[in-house]
């Protein structure tokens, strides 16, 4: 019996250059991993078959070790368990598999929603009785949208007569990671017509000049609320918002009757100054 022993363990650490005749295959099923938060990690389950063929007559372990390749420098990734045994047997040939979880995390913040390739790998050296295999299999990763808000820079007041219609400014600056489409909503205006148009694209970290078209209706003065709301293309979900208060006025044009009467006036010192020097002559 310790002669056995002896020999089983001999067999299972013979390197692997030793491994032997029966055939053996590696693969591997990853579930698709959601968006990665700038701030925080998700977890995804890696499912690792081993399969191995006729001839299996000792029931020899074998470990199994995974890694991963092509990480980008934002994101950090690790598997839980890195290795695991699996002990083959069965001399018709068979397959075990095991589950492993990998946790992805952000380290810092980077583009979103710019899907890239890493790849997990699962080898096996074998033992005496079963060959090497190696199994490797790409996982797309991509970070989450990092809400880091915009900046609205607008005019304190918009003044107009009744009628009038203008065109109002606003400098708006993305901090998000990630390009945003942007809306305007104006609230608490009855006495304007506001005209903002389709949504706008800016880029992340760049500043675009808005406009709306603003016209009077009545004579009247408002604090009127544009609100700018703003989300990534393809998820209006996470729609968010930064609002900007200022003061629209409008008053009546001076009345034509006052123009009338400044002519008439004029007209009259016109001609008192003529009947005067038609007297000195």
């Amino acid at each position: 019996m310790k002669k056995f022993a002896a020999v089983m363990a001999f067999l299972m650490f013979l390197p692997a250059a030793s491994a032997g005749f029966i055939s053996s295959s590696l693969t591997l099923e990853v579930e698709e991993p959601p968006a990665v938060p700038v701030d925080g990690s998700v977890n995804v389950v890696a499912n690792v078959t081993l399969s191995w063929g006729f001839g299996m007559f000792f029931p020899l372990p074998v470990t199994v070790e995974m890694s991963v390749e092509n990480v980008s420098d934002w994101l950090s990734v690790s598997i839980t368990p890195d290795n695991f045994v699996v002990t083959p047997s069965g001399f018709i040939g068979g397959e075990a598999s095991k589950d492993v979880t990998i946790t992805l995390r952000s380290r810092k913040e980077t583009a979103a929603f710019v899907s890239e390739a890493i790849t997990l790998r699962a080898k096996t050296s074998g033992n005496f009785l079963l060959r090497g295999a190696e199994a490797s299999k790409q996982v797309y990763v991509m970070q989450g949208f990092a809400d880091n808000g915009i900046t609205v820079e607008a005019p304190s007041a918009l003044h107009l007569y009744t009628g009038e219609e203008k065109t109002l400014y606003f400098n708006v600056t993305n901090k998000c990671n990630s390009a945003v489409y942007l809306t305007i909503e104006p609230e608490n205006v009855t006495g304007f017509t506001i005209s903002s148009g389709s949504s706008i694209s800016i880029p992340s970290g760049e500043r675009k000049t808005v406009s709306v078209k603003v016209k009077a209706d009545e004579s009247t003065e408002e604090n009127a609320i544009f609100r700018f709301g703003y989300y990534p293309p393809g998820h209006e979900e996470l729609k968010n918002y930064e609002s900007v208060e200022l003061s629209l006025e409008s008053h009546a044009r001076p009345g034509g009757g006052s123009l009338a009467m400044g002519i008439v006036v004029a007209l009259v010192i016109i001609l008192i100054i003529a009947g005067i020097w038609k007297r000195k002559r």
